[in-house]
């Protein structure tokens, strides 16, 4: 039976991905703690601290299939350990004695941690590929649409024309830093752990730094300064990066719900026939896969304050906090794989209605270009007593549902000034898209320069 949503089988497709389960599963775990104990044994083996032999079995009997996981799951409760029981059938798996030398000067922390660091690292993989998907597909939508002409809104009400381009440039700009933010912190996160019982590798000091950089060799990690089993930093960095990716592609989602309101239906998350939007209504073309982003944003944006908890151990040693750490990390990366693969597939289907966007901009009968003609007035009246007479204009113009143009005409001062014709050319809002443009060009030149940022192999 199934307790959490990530591994239901009515929801794990909701709230994350099959690869990240898979990433993040009991059978990857003991793959990754098997995978280290054979990297620190060939490490020792190399150094002559253990007969190569022994290495040899030690590896050769490192096969997940051979454990049995029940059995452990029941030594662990009657032991109080988390891996000892491991060992301990890893020990009765090897033969003529090799297994007298499984985990030889490494405590358990040591085995933990860097196994969770390597899953982690398989997880950033993928969730970086993720993000470099976003991206692209933001670059397209933002070529596509750099032109289209639509509302720009402020406090949800309409302000100025901009273009399409120039909303979804502002969202590629910030998944682009997501990614950068992603590629930065790599040598600060995957850092395997060797430090033995508490930090000092007491146990095989003479060889103990040479063991140490050769088995993060092994493991393509990076070798830590100093023991790291009370400072967690690098897990709240990887918590935290992972978190604002969740909250860009949260807002983009949320914009969409937004735009897609009946009242707007400027866009559209993609639809085919099949899709059902309500139980009871047959009409509803809901926005339900933007709906499942908000809410996964929520999952993993709440769960980061966990992390920095974590940060809060003490002495040398402080088990209490590894339970948060096993629980919150592989969660909120399944999250965001399912985020990221979700998003991915709404952008690449995105509707866009032009129509509806162009249509909208006259929704407010020119209100939209009060700014406009306020500054094509400053010239002629003064910048404040144009503002004074195009607020006053403008409020006549909402409550008597009649154009700004309409009732600026009526004020006699002004039509000393200019005439109709040139108000009239001032009142097209395709035409006063400031430089949106120029933002936009400046966004995808900025991602043509830094097209190089590599991702871990």
């Amino acid at each position: 039976m199934n307790t959490h949503v990530i591994d239901s089988e009515l929801f794990k497709d909701h709230y994350g991905t099959a690869t990240l389960r898979r990433i993040f599963s009991d059978e990857a775990l003991l793959e990754k703690w098997i995978q280290v104990e054979v990297a620190l044994a060939q490490a020792e083996a190399e150094l002559g601290l253990i007969p190569v032999e022994v290495y040899e079995e030690i590896k050769r009997k490192g096969k997940a299939q051979s454990f049995d996981m029940a059995h452990i799951r029941e030594q662990m409760i009657k032991t109080s350990h988390p891996l000892v029981p491991f060992i301990r059938q890893y020990e009765k798996l090897c033969e003529q004695g090799a297994g007298e030398y499984i985990h030889y000067g490494a405590t358990t922390q040591d085995i933990l941690d860097t196994a969770l660091i390597l899953q982690l690292k398989d997880g950033y993989r993928h969730i970086s590929t993720g993000v470099s998907n976003i991206v692209q597909a933001l670059k397209d939508l933002t070529v596509k649409y750099r032109e289209t002409p639509m509302a720009g809104r402020t406090h949800g009400q309409h302000a100025l024309p901009i273009t399409l381009g120039f909303k979804l440039a502002t969202w590629l700009s910030e998944m682009h830093r997501n990614q950068k933010r992603l590629q930065d912190l790599q040598d600060r996160v995957f850092i395997g752990q060797l430090a033995g019982a508490a930090g000092t590798l007491a146990s095989i000091h003479e060889s103990g730094l040479m063991v140490q950089k050769r088995m993060m060799e092994l493991l393509d990690l990076q070798v830590p300064d100093i023991n790291w089993h009370t400072s967690r930093d690098h897990f709240a960095e990887l918590a935290s990066v992972y978190a604002m990716i969740a909250g860009t592609l949260g807002k983009i989602a949320n914009e969409i719900i937004n735009l897609q309101r009946t009242e707007i239906a400027e866009l559209e998350e993609g639809f085919e026939l099949g899709k059902v939007g309500s139980s009871t209504m047959p009409h509803k073309r809901n926005p339900m896969v933007c709906e499942y982003l908000v809410g996964l944003s929520r999952l993993i944006r709440n769960n980061v304050p966990l992390a920095f908890e974590a940060m809060v151990q003490e002495h040398e040693r402080d088990m209490g906090l590894w339970l948060v750490e096993w629980e919150l990390l592989p969660e909120i990366s399944v999250h965001l794989g399912a985020m990221l693969d979700q998003s991915e597939t709404i952008l690449k289907n995105l509707i866009v209605n032009e129509r509806k966007m162009r249509e909208n901009l006259d929704l407010t009968k020119g209100l939209i270009l009060s700014e406009r003609l306020m500054f094509f007035l400053s010239p002629h009246v003064g910048k404040q007593t144009a503002h004074e007479l195009v607020y006053h204009a403008s409020m006549k113009a909402f409550e008597n549902q009649s154009t700004l143009l309409d009732e600026i005409c009526r004020e006699p001062f002004i039509m000393e000034k200019v005439s109709r014709e040139q108000l009239e050319a001032c009142m097209d809002p395709t035409t006063y898209i400031g430089l949106s443009l120029e933002f936009v060009d400046r966004v995808l030149n900025r991602l043509q320069e830094d097209e190089t940022c590599p991702i871990l192999p």
